[in-house]
């Protein structure tokens, strides 16, 4: 698997800076599709600022997962996925153009 274009310390940031928006996506995309699944956060190349903008955060269900990242599974997602709470969590994953991702898995207090 490629590699982030930003360290973990970068992704942390940009958690913590959209911490509300992230988990208003989850819980509402969770309430939409009565499904598990992910906050996807889109990475650009350029501008990977802590900031993020409402076109970069959105949620997956587990049955779309396969469509944005192909080695889920092997990568570790779908036991995120499958071990956590949607109502006192949220997993977050950064997706990058190269194909590289990273997962988070976090408390919504």
């Amino acid at each position: 698997m490629p590699e982030p274009l930003e360290s973990k310390e970068s992704q942390v940031q940009a958690l913590e800076a959209n911490s509300t928006q992230i988990i208003a996506a989850a819980k509402k995309g969770y309430a939409d599709f009565k499904e598990k699944g992910t906050v996807v956060v889109l990475r650009q190349l350029e501008d990977n600022s802590s900031k993020l903008e409402g076109w970069q955060i959105n949620y997956k269900p587990m049955s779309l997962i396969p469509n944005m990242i192909s080695d889920w599974k092997e990568a570790g997602l779908q036991d995120l996925i499958i071990r956590y709470n949607p109502d006192v969590s949220v997993i977050c994953t950064f997706l990058y153009p190269n194909g590289a991702h990273t997962s988070y898995h976090f408390s919504a207090e």
